[in-house]
């Protein structure tokens, strides 16, 4: 028996459009590798280093794009993951 994977969708806000549009090639093309990482294998995948935080208004994650980079996250059905804010330090 083959296992399927799961596919995710990923959808931008508005906000995180402009600020991935707005960033160096070198920090965009590691975003982008993180949000291929999520989509294709999901966010268990070790290199994402997820977390969750709870919140009342339903959980927000958090993962990796490299040690400086990270990206906010929820869930917005089964299937699709909406990103919400980029954040470095």
């Amino acid at each position: 028996m083959q296992v399927e994977s799961v596919k995710f969708d990923l959808v931008f806000t508005t906000k995180v459009q402009k600020q991935l549009d707005e960033l160096p090639k070198k920090d965009r093309k590691q975003y982008d590798k993180a949000f291929d990482i999520l989509s294709e294998s999901g966010p268990a995948y070790r290199s994402l280093r997820t977390h969750r935080y709870r919140c009342k208004k339903g959980d927000i994650w958090s993962s990796s794009a490299s040690m400086a980079k990270r990206f906010y996250w929820r869930y917005v059905e089964e299937e699709s993951i909406l990103i919400i804010h980029l954040d470095s330090h």
